[in-house]
């Protein structure tokens, strides 16, 4: 029995990569009005808001563990790109499954297949650079860093609903990088 790229693997694929896009729907804020992350997501680089507080949190966590002096500045600075490429990932695979889907070519599921267990080890990279961001947004926390602000007011204000999600998400298109693009096309 062959596996139908174009049936439900394809469809599979299509909505896993819909429900990873929605992550920019989760929300950054939700007092005093809610604001998703699509808001505050770009511009690209270290100059959005959210990258801003990745930034943050990140700096914290390895301030309490003593080792800000001891990592370069780029290193900070790289840690918000994850999510870019995270979401640029998700539309590959989103692109893809359409292309295999409209043209069921067995070389273009190779192709693809290659490409997606590479982006899958670029993945887990990207999975590991969001640690810091959820870690240090704990110890920001406790260094006081939101005030004297309660925590549940932080976590629904401070934007680790949308690391969080994002983190989660990661995990899951990185264990499906794995498997992408495996079934037959004909």
């Amino acid at each position: 029995m062959s596996k139908d790229y174009e049936g439900k693997i394809g469809i599979g694929q299509l909505i896993l990569c819909l429900i990873a896009a929605a992550t920019l729907l989760i929300p950054v804020a939700i007092e005093p009005a809610v604001i998703f992350a699509v808001n505050k997501i770009t511009p690209i680089g270290t100059t959005s808001e959210v990258a801003a507080v990745q930034i943050t949190f990140s700096r914290a966590v390895f301030e309490a563990l003593n080792m800000v002096d001891k990592i370069p500045e780029p290193f900070f600075n790289s840690l918000p790109y994850a999510m870019y490429g995270f979401y640029g990932i998700v539309a590959f695979d989103l692109l893809f499954t359409l292309i295999l889907m409209v043209l069921r070519s067995e070389i273009l599921r190779q192709i693809a297949r290659a490409v997606s267990i590479f982006l899958g080890f670029i993945m887990i990279f990207i999975t590991l650079a969001f640690i810091p961001a959820i870690a240090g947004f704990f110890t920001y926390f406790m260094q006081g860093g939101f005030g004297d602000a309660l925590i549940f007011d932080c976590i629904k204000n401070g934007g680790l609903l949308f690391f969080a999600g994002l983190f989660i998400m990661s995990i899951v298109v990185t264990t499906n990088q794995f498997s992408s693009f495996f079934g037959k096309t004909h």
